[in-house]
């Protein structure tokens, strides 16, 4: 009853968040994204003349994890309770190390004028956003259907490099794609920015709810799980209020 209750409530919070201004699609993509990036212009694509809602590092992440769920999903392992073998799981890790030195490394260009150990270009950025969102994908997907499912299927999310290298091609290509700045990607990219966010936060959620409320038995159907991500979502709608709310606060 307590789930139902929160379900409703938060459901309540996300359709009003949805709902309220800005109506427009790339404008409520720019709100949403200020609350989790920098949006900086000189860190940004411009697709046909306008600026994408997410800088290039977190536009090149999100589309890496569309990818990687739309991988999971073909592969029939979006319930894929198992990590993938050790030396698959360093080099995922070591995709999100690189993303994160990219970042230290814009960081200390950009904001500290300090020499850095490349130039930074939003290339690279975009590269290792998108290397990033595959190793996101691949991770955190067993790890969120550990802790939300009762019994999670005993599958590997990725089982090999074979794998692994099919997901380059499309990656390459939509990055590509993106870099030349098409004025036609602008509505789907903003689509990416409105609801990548909202659902990375909401599984964030979803796990956290389900640790805190020591639920158990866990779901075991998609029946049961929906109300719990509800309330995962809602709870997202919140933070990024509040995160852009802190942002006007401190002007920037």
């Amino acid at each position: 009853m307590k789930i139902r209750a929160l379900a409703l409530i938060s459901g309540t919070i996300f359709l009003a968040f949805l709902l309220a201004p800005p109506w427009n699609l790339l404008d409520k993509a720019d709100f949403v994204a200020a609350g989790v990036c920098h949006r900086l212009p000189e860190h940004s694509l411009f697709l046909g003349g306008r600026q994408s809602p997410l800088c290039a590092r977190c536009t090149g992440t999100y589309v890496g994890l569309a990818l990687s769920l739309m991988f999971l999903a073909i592969h029939r392992r979006l319930r894929a309770g198992m990590f993938p073998p050790p030396l698959l799981l360093v080099t995922l890790l070591g995709f999100t190390s690189l993303w994160g030195i990219d970042g230290l490394n814009s960081f200390f260009s950009f904001f500290l004028g300090r020499r850095t150990l490349y130039q930074p270009s939003n290339s690279i950025r975009l590269l290792a956003g998108g290397l990033n969102g595959i190793s996101w994908g691949m991770l955190i997907t067993p790890f969120f259907n550990q802790i939300a499912w009762q019994e999670p299927e005993p599958k590997r999310s990725i089982e090999s490099w074979g794998e692994l290298a099919t997901l380059f091609p499309p990656l390459a290509g939509a990055l590509y794609l993106l870099y030349q700045g098409w004025g036609l990607l602008i509505y789907p990219l903003a689509l990416l920015s409105l609801a990548g966010p909202l659902m990375l936060l909401g599984t964030i959620n979803t796990m956290m709810v389900t640790v805190g409320l020591n639920l158990n038995p866990r779901a075991s159907s998609w029946r049961e799980i929906v109300p719990i991500y509800v309330i995962g979502l809602g709870g997202a709608a919140l933070e990024i209020l509040l995160l852009n709310g802190a942002r006007r606060l401190l002007g920037f």
